[in-house]
């Protein structure tokens, strides 16, 4: 199907509990297009045929504007993947987590030179693939924090920035987007709130990010979709209730 106008979309990591079959990711679907969604990041699901989530998306009439992967995956089911996201009409993915193996020097220079070929082998295929930084990449094991280095040693390899992990590792979220201009088919927003003195991550505009700067760098470099994202449901709301709040918030942010 054709992309919609839209810029927002969300991902499904919010909603993994109600998408682990194809009846309640039917269900699912349908919420999200009453609140006025129309794309998803298709992320978490359950095992679900390729086919069957193709079916679902055309019925809704939602457009899939990114995956997430595993690293094993990415290494045994290459052809999989691609067959999935050509049948999704969907040409970005991005490892969610790199996994434990790769937090040291050497770790790192190997994990980005995997990840230069892996991302080679999409660009073939007519794809993209990208990293979702939490935190954890802004240790430094150089005079530059691991995402700097990662991005600077794999060309091929685009970005798929976390506005909220990015600030939690004391990154400042519109500096990176910058920094990353052309490399950020997809970021992923959400804000960050402090709840019983602990960081969390909360829906758009509820917490304390610099949305007008964040949205502002976002608009400077073309990033095409702004995916919402919240780990976790809060206490006191529904994860539904988070995401149609996120959407309504950015919307009133003047986000179409």
């Amino acid at each position: 199907m054709k992309a919609p106008d839209t810029k927002i979309a969300v991902t499904l990591f919010n909603l993994r509990d109600h998408c682990q079959t194809a009846e309640d990711l039917d269900t699912t679907f349908g919420k999200l297009k009453d609140i006025g969604y129309q794309a998803v990041q298709i992320s978490c699901i359950g095992p679900i045929e390729h086919t069957e989530v193709k079916r679902l998306l055309d019925k809704h009439q939602m457009y899939c504007c990114a995956t997430h992967e595993s690293l094993p995956n990415l290494r045994n089911n290459f052809d999989d993947i691609v067959a999935k996201m050509k049948l999704w009409e969907c040409d970005f993915t991005a490892l969610g987590y790199p996994g434990d193996d790769c937090w040291s020097l050497d770790g790192m220079i190997d994990l980005a030179k995997e990840l230069d070929e892996i991302g080679a082998k999409f660009k073939a295929e007519g794809l993209k693939l990208g990293f979702h930084n939490h935190h954890y990449e802004f240790v430094k094991y150089t005079d530059k924090t691991f995402l700097e280095e990662l991005h600077n040693r794999a060309p091929n390899l685009y970005s798929e920035l976390d506005v909220y992990h990015t600030a939690g590792g004391g990154g400042n979220p519109s500096k990176w987007i910058y920094d990353l201009a052309g490399k950020i088919p997809v970021i992923h927003f959400k804000d960050f709130a402090i709840i019983n003195r602990e960081p969390i991550s909360c829906e758009i505009g509820e917490g304390n990010l610099d949305w007008p700067s964040i949205i502002k760098a976002c608009e400077d470099t073309n990033i095409r979709w702004y995916s919402i994202e919240q780990d976790d449901p809060l206490p006191h709301r529904e994860i539904f209730d988070s995401v149609e709040l996120s959407f309504n918030n950015l919307k009133a942010m003047g986000v179409e």
